[in-house]
């Protein structure tokens, strides 16, 4: 029987019990580009700073289980597998200019003291996020504690330079590794990786921001790495290895291991970098694979220039380009969200959930969420990446479950994308699901549509991200 079914204002034609053999392409359809694709891929992540630190101490319990459910559960949320834990630095009593959340504790308040019942809140989110399916864990740093800086703070030097004093390196290096340990022995947490760095080449850094931060040349950049990884060995911590260096930009990151000696580049065995700047992707990632080193994209966000507003597509289109950019091009193994809850009273747009960090321990969700979710719930640790010759699409598949998604971002007008699916064996799947997060949808699930044997017709609304889902697939080419 033959059926007409309206779907995102577009009209198809499909079979009630069984698709037609082959699907005629209007234009020319995308193609998957198998030869290009990897298999390295091992989850999604964020940050914990610094919203955990917040949320770690709200009252309400059952609030805070929902907020954990939306994020990590793969069931109820997006099923983050990854988590960078943040070892704070704590600022000095007498600044006062940390933002919400900003004012992480730190484990040596002062030099010889220690206080390991520091930092509840954000340990109590890592620990909660490990019994819903966080299997990576990595413990990274934005500022030396401000007893060890020059400016006597974890915001930065007075003119934005280097800011950690030059009898403190051996100190910063303990200190960091000393909570890698503790977290071991005392907790059970074993972080693969410790990054003692975040934006270093960064000048912003200066006293009296918002948030800590800490610049290093990039010959100190060097010192506290090798230094970090001495301190890890001599420790025994043999699970735990050094990633570097967290640039801002992707281009930084590429100069940066330029220009290190080989017995930096020999400690560092993850290269991390943040993808909100810089177009040399492919040269790192050729870079990581002549060097045997691991990528990730370890901070990415987005929304902070709009203006506060939950249903904005605006931050949602940006989130869709970079990961597609990232995953395609850069070939990361890991994709990290900066921070998946936000200030509330931040007024802006970053973040997936928007809670109130200062009064009613209340959130919200955001488009984000919904965008950040068409990707995360459908592509899972271990997923085969698969590039297109389309700049809008990226495909995935689970080779154990047989499941083949495709995922389109539209931020123009409603139509339609054929893929060529002439590589896949598609005989026992009819239909495909589709999910989208559009102005009137937040990643709901729409009428199935047909698969053909040699492709399939995805309608797509305007400004949407559509996700389909075939299931029951097998690729006929190697």
């Amino acid at each position: 029987m033959l059926a007409l079914a309206a779907i995102g204002g577009i009209v198809i034609n499909h079979y009630m019990n069984q698709a037609p053999k082959t699907l005629v392409f209007r234009e020319e359809p995308v193609h998957l580009q198998l030869d290009q694709s990897y298999d390295h891929f091992e989850g999604w992540g964020t940050s914990l700073a610094w919203w955990a630190n917040d949320l770690g101490n709200w009252k309400n319990q059952a609030k805070v289980d929902e907020v954990m459910d939306l994020v990590f559960d793969p069931a109820k949320g997006l099923g983050l597998n990854i988590v960078r834990y943040n070892i704070g630095g704590e600022e000095n009593p007498e600044m006062k200019a940390l933002r919400p959340g900003g004012d992480v504790p730190g484990f040596q308040p002062e030099p010889g003291k220690w206080d390991w019942d520091a930092d509840a809140g954000q340990r109590s989110i890592l620990q909660g996020s490990m019994k819903r399916g966080v299997n990576i864990t990595e413990a990274f740093s934005n500022s030396p504690p401000y007893w060890m800086t020059i400016s006597g703070s974890v915001t930065g030097a007075e003119d934005g330079g280097n800011n950690l004093r030059e009898d403190q390196y051996d100190a910063f290096a303990d200190y960091l590794t000393e909570v890698v340990k503790h977290y071991r022995d005392t907790w059970g947490i074993t972080f693969r990786t410790l990054d003692p760095l975040n934006e270093p080449s960064s000048d912003w850094w200066k006293k009296g921001n918002m948030q800590e931060g800490s610049h290093f040349s990039n010959e100190k950049q060097a010192e506290i790495i090798k230094k970090t990884a001495a301190s890890l060995r001599s420790k025994g911590l043999d699970g735990t290895v050094i990633s570097a260096a967290d640039d801002n930009s992707i281009d930084e990151t590429v100069f940066n291991f330029s220009l290190y000696d080989q017995e930096t580049i020999d400690a560092v065995q993850q290269i991390n970098t943040h993808s909100y700047n810089g177009s040399k992707m492919e040269e790192l990632r050729e870079l990581a694979g002549k060097l045997g080193k691991k990528l990730w994209m370890s901070e990415y966000g987005t929304g902070g220039s709009e203006p506060h507003n939950h249903e904005d597509m605006t931050s949602v289109q940006e989130l869709a380009e970079r990961i597609m950019f990232d995953l395609k091009v850069m070939q990361p193994s890991a994709w990290v969200y900066w921070q998946a809850v936000e200030d509330e009273g931040a007024n802006n747009n970053w973040g997936f959930i928007h809670a109130n960090f200062n009064g009613d321990e209340q959130y919200e969700m955001t488009k984000q969420y919904y965008g950040m979710a068409q990707f995360t719930k459908y592509i899972r640790p271990g997923a085969v990446i698969i590039p297109t010759d389309e700049g809008r699409t990226l495909a995935a598949y689970d080779a154990k479950a047989h499941r083949l998604v495709l995922i389109i971002r539209n931020e123009l007008s409603a139509g339609s994308k054929a893929f060529d699916l002439s590589g896949w064996d598609a005989a026992t799947t009819t239909s495909a699901q589709m999910y989208q997060t559009s102005p009137e949808h937040n990643m709901e699930k729409l009428e199935d549509i047909p698969v053909y044997a040699n492709g399939i017709e995805v309608p797509v609304a305007e400004n949407s991200i559509t996700t389909v889902v075939l299931e029951g697939v097998i690729p006929t080419v190697d």
